[in-house]
C-alpha cells in the first residue's frame, strides 16, 4: 500500500511508521511551544519540562519526531504507537462530543491502531 507521502507500507515496520504519522501531526499541531524556554526540545532533567502540561506529548514528539525512523527497532516503534494511542485516547476523552461510534479522524486512527496492536500481539 502506498500512502500519500509515497511510503510503501508492505512491511510491519512500514505500517507502524505510517500509523505514527497521524499522532505526530496532531501533537505538533496541538502542543504550544511558544513559551517553551527550550523551543520544544524536551529535556528529562529540566524541572520545567517535568511540570509542563505538554511534557508527555513533548517527550513523545521529540523521541518520534523523525518521519522515517530508520534506526528504530520494531519494539521501539510499537512502544511509540502504544504511547501515542494512550495520549490521543486521553485527549479524546476530554472532549464530550466523542461517542462510542464517533468516526472522526482521531477515533478512526485509534480504532485502526488498537486493532493493529491486537492483531500483532496475537501473531507473536
Amino acid at each position: 500500500m502506498t500512502t500519500l507521502t509515497g511510503r510503501n507500507t508492505r512491511t510491519i515496520v512500514g505500517h507502524v511508521v505510517t500509523l505514527l504519522d497521524y499522532p505526530r501531526w496532531i501533537i505538533e499541531r496541538e502542543v504550544d511551544f511558544t513559551n517553551c524556554h527550550l523551543g520544544g526540545s524536551f529535556d528529562v532533567g529540566d524541572t520545567e519540562c517535568s511540570t509542563c502540561r505538554f511534557g508527555a506529548a513533548c517527550c513523545w514528539l521529540n523521541m518520534n519526531r523523525s518521519a522515517s525512523p530508520t534506526d528504530a527497532s520494531l519494539d521501539e516503534l510499537l512502544h511509540a504507537l502504544a504511547t501515542s494511542i494512550e495520549f490521543l485516547r486521553s485527549s479524546k476523552n476530554s472532549v464530550a462530543s466523542h461517542s462510542a461510534d464517533c468516526d472522526c479522524e482521531t477515533c478512526d486512527w485509534l480504532h485502526q491502531s488498537k486493532a493493529f496492536l491486537r492483531q500483532y500481539r496475537h501473531k507473536t
